[in-house]
């Protein structure tokens, strides 16, 4: 199946062999991409399921289309989540959003450290951002961006994940191949983690790596540990 442009469809709009893009999806298929009856579409529905399609109906803020393949991509064998510290610089977050998308985060966690400065964070607009580079890079799986308060939370939340914490000090290691199916990436603010947090950290096994010598900023530090398991 060759994909030059990849829309998204939610799963509910899937029924007897015919689905529907709806919303900005469907307005932007029609008006931008300038989609019409019998043209070939594409789209993802998020769960692995990949649709070529053919257009039947264009409405005012929707298209149906007759489903004419499927391909479906298995859930990976190692899932990996990245968890950081809320960025008050919401051009800084954003990219750090994207980025994480790009690099196949399986789930992408926002909690606010004790280091954090605090700030209002547009969740939808994350989510959307999410979306736009799930599409971008013609992903199977969308990966969900959540929101939690504190890292003890978070370290609740991934009870069942391999926690590897960025960490500067002498004691952490270089980073060093998966051996866990769920790997939870946790990234500090700009202030770092305080003494209080690694304690958590350490108190659940986590691995300390380190990402170089230099002192990265938050953003990069998400991008730099998820490059470094990219064919993981």
């Amino acid at each position: 199946m060759e994909i030059e442009n990849l829309f998204y469809t939610e799963p509910a709009t899937i029924v007897n062999g015919f689905l529907t893009l709806e919303g900005q999806e469907a307005r932007h298929a029609a008006k931008v991409m300038r989609f019409r009856e019998g043209d070939t579409l594409h789209a993802s529905d998020g769960l692995g399921n990949t649709y070529e399609s053919e257009v039947t109906e264009l409405g005012k803020n929707s298209i149906t289309a007759k489903i004419t393949e499927t391909i479906h991509e298995e859930q990976p064998l190692f899932k990996k989540s990245v968890a950081f510290g809320a960025i008050k610089k919401r051009d800084r977050l954003e990219f750090a959003v994207e980025k994480a998308v790009e690099l196949g985060a399986w789930e992408i966690c926002i909690f606010h450290a004790d280091h954090s400065e605090r700030s209002k964070i547009n969740q939808e607009r994350l989510q959307t951002i999410a979306l736009s580079a799930f599409k971008q890079c013609k992903r199977s799986w969308l990966p969900k961006v959540v929101f939690i308060d504190s890292l003890d939370e978070v370290m609740d939340h991934y009870e069942d994940h391999q926690p590897v914490m960025a960490y500067m000090q002498a004691e952490a290691e270089q980073p060093s191949a998966l051996t866990q199916p769920d790997t939870l990436f946790l990234i500090g603010p700009e202030g770092g983690f305080s003494e209080r947090e690694v304690g958590i950290a350490k108190e659940r096994k986590a691995k300390l790596v380190t990402l170089g010598k230099y002192r990265l900023r938050a953003e990069t530090a998400v991008l730099t540990i998820l490059a470094q398991y990219l064919f993981t």
